[in-house]
């Protein structure tokens, strides 16, 4: 199930509005999050900022920069979801790590228990789900 990038988020998400290309804002956007995921275990919490910052900086290099984060906690099952809206027209892939990177999407891979990619008008937005407990 991919997530749903409407125009007006569910009342259920929290939303984060990113403006410009400089990548200084990702340390703000992870203590926001952190903030907002609060409830969750440390366990729980730390993996899903790793997902928000992995996310995030994948916009920043990969396309113009952010524009929205969002997360919404679900309970019974716990369930987070992590979705970053970007300009960028690129699809998000798995590769071998090297030098110049390619451990983020792994990361996100191995910690989530789905994540994908949906694109509309203005771009796409990369989204991951983690299990968490109670």
């Amino acid at each position: 199930m991919q997530v749903d990038w409407g125009a007006a988020p569910e009342p259920e998400w929290q939303v984060l509005d990113i403006a410009g290309t400089d990548p200084a804002g990702l340390t703000s956007a992870r203590r926001w999050a952190e903030a907002r995921l609060a409830s969750l275990t440390d366990a729980d919490r730390v993996d899903a900022v790793i997902v928000v910052g992995e996310l995030l900086e994948n916009a920043y290099v990969h396309a113009t920069g952010p524009h929205q984060l969002r997360l919404r906690v679900a309970h019974d099952p716990c369930v987070v979801t992590v979705a970053v809206a970007d300009t960028g027209t690129g699809e998000p892939r798995l590769r071998v790590p090297g030098r110049a990177g390619g451990r983020g999407l792994l990361l996100v891979d191995e910690l989530a228990s789905a994540w994908g990619v949906g694109h509309h008008d203005d771009g796409k937005v990369v989204w991951a789900r983690l299990a968490c407990g109670s």
